[in-house]
């Protein structure tokens, strides 16, 4: 709740009706930075101006919320959540206090807790944003602003949050909301323990910069979380809500395991820093093992000079390319889904391998190419496109990939001889199965399109393994144990 103390005149003045004649403000967003930690409020205030000769009414302030809101306001000492005609003498300016009251526990709050307080001038509406914390968390937020770069901020920032070293274990007691991107400094390994849970506010991200570790362990369960700050019905599914995890070379590989990565516009970008020169191809590999990417607003992954390593990891629904694979790198992908079932357009296959790429320079573009190793073993690239799979490439690198044991949505002709040893034991573009359950509508998963990507009992997937893998790989995603026909894709059935 909230309350506006104005300071006014009474003294009689010629007032101006033009509409042209606007009011001006000290801010266009009062923020309270306050981290709750109790049921309490604070205060905080700007400055109104008119800057025209003559006095101004201002005819309505108002709470956009009106009784609902959480912030209060007061009127010459009248509490309230409108109040009409508010004179500002001609060339004065007029203090506004606003207090806002929060439960920081209340965990149906949102993290952000955003009011607006309109004013209506000479038939114009101005308005001027309040924003809060609404909950008890960790929150992060930028101050280093560089020309091309987005806000930034350094785990090293927050010594109150945890102890900074060399080493730095994020606590996973309260929820980490994420203003701008943080950034995991050069020479800092982090840690992130199961059950954490990382909200990211639009635009935001994770940036693990090079010569920095990223290790995410969660457990079957309690996985680790990185999604958007909106809680509300109907922001469960929705893609785009933040920016993207990004993940440079380091001393040792970055690793994901029982993660979920959500909602994101790019689930991860993995890519060797290339701001201060040519890149190379990065020493290090990013490891993805019992991990979920879906509904991202452009690419589930976009790898560029990395090396992938994914097992029983599930990518799903985006509204461009799933899985990018460009430049330099050795990826291997077992047990893996990528399935795009996307309910918007798309004219992107779901997999995407080239062993080159573009990168913007001031006098244009430079390609950089490097030898590009691929193997998919046990793994489904399916969705609703005819052409699921597209590469492109140079002769100038070596352009090397394997799809063994895999069920392919493709049209590329998977048995030309030419084509020895990219393709083996392909299941290919499996149709509906022929079947007396009705519910059965899709060839391989029971309800891809609200995101059950579990097998069917019909699944052309089933016992279609290599059988090699079942000795490393026990058990699937959802941690049920694999059997001596293991079935391809990330799910056994």
């Amino acid at each position: 709740m909230a309350s506006l103390f104005l300071v006014i005149s009474c003294k009689k003045n010629k007032f101006t009706e033009d509409p042209s004649d606007k009011l001006n403000f000290s801010t266009d967003t009062l923020k309270f930075d306050t981290v709750f930690t109790t049921l309490g409020s604070t205060t905080k205030r700007f400055l109104i101006y008119n800057q025209n000769p003559e006095s101004i009414i201002i005819s309505k302030i108002k709470l956009k919320t009106g009784s609902n809101s959480n912030f209060r306001m007061n009127v010459n000492g009248q509490p309230g959540v409108a109040f009409n005609d508010i004179e500002i003498r001609g060339n004065d300016s007029m203090f506004v206090f606003v207090e806002v009251t929060i439960d920081p526990t209340n965990q149906n709050n949102p993290f952000v807790i955003i009011e607006e307080v309109l004013f209506t001038t000479n038939g114009n509406v101005q308005s001027l944003a309040l924003t809060a914390w609404g909950q008890n968390a960790y929150y992060y937020k930028p101050n280093l602003y560089i020309n091309g770069l987005p806000p930034i901020s350094h785990i090293s920032d927050y010594p109150e949050y945890y102890p900074v070293g060399s080493t730095v274990n994020l606590p996973n007691d309260k929820p980490h909301v994420i203003f701008g991107f943080l950034m995991i400094d050069s020479a800092i390994t982090l840690n992130i323990p199961a059950g954490t849970q990382l909200h990211f506010y639009d635009q935001s991200g994770l940036w693990a910069y090079r010569g920095s570790v990223l290790n995410v362990q969660g457990e079957l369960g309690n996985e680790v979380v990185f999604q958007g700050t909106r809680l509300e019905a109907g922001f469960d599914d929705l893609p785009g809500q933040w920016d993207r995890i990004i993940l440079n070379e380091g001393p040792a590989d970055h690793m994901f395991n029982n993660v979920i990565i959500k909602n994101p516009f790019i689930g991860i970008q993995a890519e060797e820093f290339y701001l201060d020169g040519v890149p190379e191809l990065a020493s290090n590999k990013v490891k993805l093992y019992n991990t979920v990417i879906k509904n991202s607003g452009g690419l589930g992954m976009l790898v560029r000079n990395h090396n992938i390593q994914a097992e029983n990891v599930l990518i799903t629904n985006s509204g461009n390319v799933l899985v990018g694979l460009q430049g330099a790198g050795t990826h291997r992908f077992r047990h893996t889904t990528i399935a795009n079932y996307s309910s918007g357009s798309r004219s992107d296959a779901s997999l995407f391998l080239s062993n080159y790429f573009y990168l913007p320079t001031s006098g244009g573009q430079l390609e950089v190419a490097g030898g590009l190793d691929v193997e998919f073993v046990n793994c489904i690239i399916y969705g609703t496109s005819d052409e699921e799979i597209s590469t492109d490439s140079t002769t100038s690198t070596p352009f090397k990939y394997l799809f063994k044991n895999c069920v392919l949505k493709t049209t590329k002709d998977t048995l030309d001889s030419g084509l020895t040893g990219k393709f083996e034991n392909i299941v290919l573009n499996p149709s509906k199965p022929l079947s007396t359950q009705p519910d059965l509508n899709d060839p391989l998963f029971i309800d891809p399109y609200n995101y059950d990507f579990l097998l069917n009992d019909s699944s052309r997937a089933i016992d279609k393994g290599n059988l090699y893998l079942t000795d490393t790989l026990l058990n699937d995603l959802k941690g049920d144990p694999r059997d001596h026909l293991p079935d391809l894709g990330c799910y056994e059935k």
